[in-house]
Parts: structure tokens; sequence; C-alpha cells
């Protein structure tokens, strides 16, 4: 029903660039565009970083991570950068539909019983006027049908980690998150969605706190992008 609804709609709304102004096949981005961008390929299915038989790497091997797999659509570089930063910073709520289309079609789902977005900081949301990642979030459990949950909340005002390495990164999340255990009763599989993953520490810290509250099994890390 939910693709036949989908379908009615780009019939009557033909899908148009939202940075070009050009038509579009099947979503507000030219295909020209989508077709240029780099995806992650020969890389650790753990943590998504270069592997070069696609194979667990000797860090995840020797210090596996909280979190199972990492799955994520593409490189954090050219038009998709601008995109995800409109989004971020420039109050484009709604290109969050457009970018987890664009994540979706790259997702393997197969498992996966619900989705927990990444929580920003009471005060930064209140700042922004939304956490981006919810907003992917709801986007995407409509058009996977896997239902996002809202047991998880950031207790701790981390500061940027744009300038961290990542042991700094680990460090400034130690004891970010609070977990709601009751929300995740009978879940055993989740992933876990950001608009950008960089070295995996956030992922790592809130997969961390899960697993040590909560009996989920399996967690999975999925991002729009991947900084290089």
């Amino acid at each position: 029903m939910r693709a036949w609804l989908n379908a009615l709609e780009r019939w009557f709304l033909p899908s148009r660039c939202v940075l070009t102004g050009q038509g579009s096949d099947h979503l507000d981005i030219a295909d020209t565009l989508v077709a240029k961008w780099s995806v992650p390929e020969a890389v650790c299915p753990v943590c998504c970083e270069p592997s070069a038989l696609a194979e667990v790497c000797g860090h995840c091997l020797t210090q596996p991570p909280a979190f199972e797999r990492t799955q994520v659509g593409f490189y954090f570089e050219a038009e998709l950068a601008d995109l995800i930063h409109a989004l971020k910073y420039r109050n484009q709520p709604a290109y969050a539909r457009l970018l987890a289309e664009l994540l979706a079609e790259r997702l393997d789902v197969a498992g996966v019983e619900a989705m927990v977005a990444v929580p920003l900081y009471a005060k930064r949301r209140r700042e922004r006027g939304y956490n981006q990642a919810e907003l992917l979030g709801q986007a995407l459990s409509k058009i996977t049908g896997i239902p996002l949950l809202k047991g998880v909340r950031r207790i701790k005002d981390t500061p940027s980690q744009t300038l961290l390495n990542a042991e700094q990164r680990r460090r400034n999340l130690h004891g970010a998150f609070s977990v709601d255990a009751k929300m995740f009763k009978g879940v055993e599989q989740i992933a876990l969605l950001d608009d950008v993953v960089t070295t995996g520490a956030t992922m790592q810290a809130l997969a961390h706190s899960l697993k040590t509250v909560t009996q989920v099994k399996s967690i999975q890390a999925w991002a729009v992008a991947k900084t290089k």
C-alpha cells in the first residue's frame, strides 16, 4: 500500500533535483550527481574502515566494538556533504526525507527489528530546533517499516567532535548516554542511525550503553555518509 501511494505521489508531483532544479527519475536529486558519489568498497564489514579483501579488519578482530556491522550509503563529500550540512546547520529539515531515501536504497535491513536515532543533548536540540538523526529515522521508518524507538537520551553536553581525534572522541563520549531498558523489551536486533559516522566513537558509546542495560544482542551502525 505504501509503495502504491508513493508511486501515485510521484505521478502527481514529478521528482526534481533540489540542487539543480532539473527533473529526476525517482528521487529529488539528479541521478548524474549520485552516480559520481564515492561509496565504501573493500571495507571491513564491522567498522567500514578500508580492508583490502573486505574482511573483518585486525582492529575489529582484536578489539571488537559493541556493534557488529556498519552500513553507510556514501562517503561524505561532494554534493552529499552540502545536503547534510544544509539539514544539520542551515535549517533544511525537509532534506531528511531525501537523505533517508538515498540511504534506504543501499541498506540491507534483513533481521533489524528497530532503529534508534543517535540523540542530541537537550540544549543543542533546542538551539537547532530538531535532531537531524531523528528526522532521518522517521523518514527511514516510513520507507522500511522498521519502527523508530525513543529509549535513549544524551545526558552529557559533549563538546563538538569535529576537531577531536579517535581517542579524544572516546573520552568525550564516556557516560554520554542514558538508556530506558523498558523500551527495548523483547528487541534483540537494532540499528543505530546518524547522519555521518567518522571514527565510530559515538556509535560505540551508544551501543555499549545499550548492551549494558538491555537484552539487545545485535547492533548495527547506519549512517548516510562516512568521512574518509
